[in-house]
């Protein structure tokens, strides 16, 4: 296989954003363009012209069978992930499917089962896991270099409330949730993966503001390591705004807006700079589907990101803030 022939699920505007580094990825072909809205699918024509030859469809399941790509790369309501994904694998495509991957824990092994049946890569649409800051971390983490995780404190803020007023993500019969499950996904996804740990317990509260679903929350976190951590996704804020930090027993990583700073049990005071790495999930997924890289970004991922939403759910709504367990 010299291309792989890629049809967009969804051509709203992540979307087109991510057509643009498709379209730097010289193994890739957009064979097709999918969406229920024509306005959208003209957009993309638009400003995406290379797609402009491309056929075009309402529904999903009328493009795998009448085009039979390769591979799909999905960008739809969270709701519908899952029957596009589970579609997708039975008709023998290889799938990259935009955050979160799904809604539920349930969800989240059919697709997995359903990708191991199928035996095509699967991914999740983690940028962050191409970022440099990140890679180094996980790095020195996972060479032991750093020392055991011993505290995280994460927060993340933007004016998610104002900015999504009106559109699907705030009807919970399409997103499955709030901020928590939207950009706070990339938050939960990136701590988990850079440092390797899993949760046991969570305790959490929400407020939703008056909408449908979570808009500010706050989670304090136990770790199977016995680590320990508070997670703040503030989607009723201004801008945007994002805080990480690692705790480790030989380094502290304080990431602020895309910098990193680290301080050693020396107390030396280092910014990470020039660091290598890096890449896109739309050029690993191509390059995953041909041999040439494992894929960085399984549905794996998605897994563990939703057990540790839905039992904050659990927490916030069902226990009225009282610890959940982490299961599934």
């Amino acid at each position: 296989m010299d291309k792989v022939r890629v049809a967009m699920v969804g051509c709203g505007g992540f979307q087109r954003y991510r057509v643009g580094n498709l379209l730097q990825v010289k193994e890739a072909e957009i064979v097709a363009l999918v969406d229920p809205s024509e306005d959208q699918i003209n957009m993309m024509k638009e400003q995406r012209p290379q797609t402009a030859d491309a056929p075009t469809f309402d529904d999903h399941r009328k493009m795998l069978e009448e085009v039979k790509p390769d591979a799909i790369m999905i960008a739809t309501p969270h709701t519908q992930h899952v029957t596009q994904i589970l579609d997708g694998l039975e008709a023998g495509v290889h799938v990259c499917c935009e955050k979160p991957l799904v809604t539920s824990v349930e969800d989240a092994h059919r697709v997995i089962a359903a990708r191991d049946k199928a035996g095509k890569i699967g991914m999740v649409s983690y940028q962050r896991h191409f970022q440099a800051e990140f890679r180094y971390i996980r790095e020195k983490i996972q060479s032991g270099e750093a020392g055991p995780v011993q505290f995280i404190a994460a927060l993340q803020g933007q004016n998610w409330l104002r900015g999504t007023k009106g559109t699907w993500r705030q009807e919970h019969a399409l997103s499955g949730g709030g901020q928590l499950n939207d950009s706070g996904s990339h938050l939960i996804d990136i701590i988990l993966w850079v440092t390797g740990q899993s949760v046991d317990t969570v305790s959490a509260y929400a407020d939703n503001f008056g909408t449908e679903v979570d808009i500010n929350s706050s989670l304090a976190i136990r770790f199977k390591s016995g680590a320990l951590g508070t997670f703040s996704v503030v989607g009723n804020g201004f801008g945007w705004h994002e805080d990480v930090t690692i705790f480790c027993e030989n380094t502290v990583f304080y990431v602020r807006e895309n910098k990193l700073t680290f301080v050693d049990r020396k107390d030396n005071k280092l910014r990470a700079e020039n660091l290598g790495g890096g890449g896109t999930p739309d050029k690993n997924f191509i390059h995953s589907i041909l041999g040439k890289e494992a894929c960085e970004s399984p549905l794996e991922c998605g897994l563990e990101v939703i057990r540790l939403t839905e039992a904050a759910w659990q927490s916030a709504y069902d226990l009225n803030g009282g610890a959940a367990k982490v299961t599934g």
